[in-house]
């Protein structure tokens, strides 16, 4: 079996980053060095807690923890408020308390040292806004070259964003979350010439072609076979979601999806190399990602799936012991 593949996770801490964090944790293929917490729809301070609770569930408390700032690059974009107070608090009530520990290093710091010291070039992988990581190439010229790929969670290329209607008076009407919080940060980290497969939205649209989703049935088995804390806490939360939103009867669980196609990109079935941008004005629009058409491809992109094959990657993990540290 090869070496596991070495990680950073930079996560938000939505309910999906959840998922597909304890999904990465409990993989064999990989091995998560680090997590940081980026300001999105979490608050960083309270992220940083939830993300030290998360990897105690896991039984991988050994793994450090960092916190970036509480901002953007520019500007003062923020998440609705109401989803930030859920999310800041109700991820606790399913979750082990953890003791007061110190977090000596920023997110950028953290992200740099483990780059510069590891014995082979790392993968990072993006959940959230790429404040971090844009931060943490600004502070060291030499970072590109310690990263292997940049796996990010983000983006639409041919569906909509954002369902402005969810958010009534919300400024963001087009751009995907993500993104849209740090449109500068995106911008930054597209053009640091670092490999990119971006996993969008066109994944996971209810009315996309080939959308890798969670269907009811298959949300009740994940829940009838989970056999450790770390996967029975995936699947109520996959349940509670698709409770949320019961308009779908397939449910779109967006990093879940991300965090299979690292593992398994033979799930994906429409890969395509593209020309991308994050557009960062006007401001109306910043936060899009657009296909610059006149530029040769730079972003590895994934478009669809095979359900089948992601209903097995997921019934697999949630089955498995979940993977001891080191």
């Amino acid at each position: 079996m090869p070496p596991a593949r070495p990680l950073l996770i930079d996560t938000d801490l939505s309910f999906d980053d959840y998922v597909a964090v304890l999904y990465l944790l409990q993989h064999p293929a990989v091995d998560v060095r680090a997590l940081t917490v980026a300001n999105g729809v979490v608050h960083v301070r309270q992220g940083v807690e939830n993300a030290r609770r998360v990897l105690a569930l896991a039984g991988r408390p050994e793994i450090p923890v960092a916190g970036g700032p509480e901002k953007p690059l520019s500007g003062d974009r923020t998440f609705p408020k109401r989803w930030r107070t859920i999310l800041d608090y109700v991820p606790r009530l399913f979750l082990p308390r953890v003791p007061p520990h110190p977090v000596p290093l920023s997110a950028p710091a953290l992200i740099s040292q483990h780059c510069r010291t590891s014995d082979t070039p790392l993968t990072f992988v993006a959940l959230g806004p790429l404040t971090n990581l844009a931060l943490a190439l600004q502070a060291d010229p030499t970072l590109p070259q310690h990263l292997a790929r940049i796996f990010i969670s983000g983006g639409a290329v041919h569906v909509p964003g954002v369902i402005a209607e969810d958010v009534p008076g919300h400024p963001n009407r087009v751009a995907e979350w993500n993104f849209y919080l740090d449109p500068e940060a995106a911008e930054i980290v597209f053009q640091s010439g670092i490999p990119i497969t971006l996993i969008p939205m066109d994944a996971t649209h209810v009315t996309g072609p080939a959308p890798l989703l969670f269907p009811r049935p298959f949300v009740r088995r994940l829940r009838a076979s989970a056999r450790t804390p770390a996967s029975r806490f995936m699947a109520r939360f996959i349940a509670i979601w698709q409770w949320a939103t019961p308009q779908f009867q397939a449910t779109p669980v967006w990093d879940a999806v991300s965090a299979v196609l690292l593992t398994d990109p033979e799930v994906g079935t429409t890969w395509q190399e593209l020309p991308l941008r994050v557009v960062t004005h006007p401001d109306e629009v910043a936060g899009h990602t657009r296909v610059e058409s006149d530029q040769p491809p730079c972003v590895r992109v994934c478009l669809g799936g095979d359900q089948a094959a992601f209903e097995a990657a997921f019934e697999n993990i949630v089955k498995t012991p979940t993977k001891k540290a080191g």
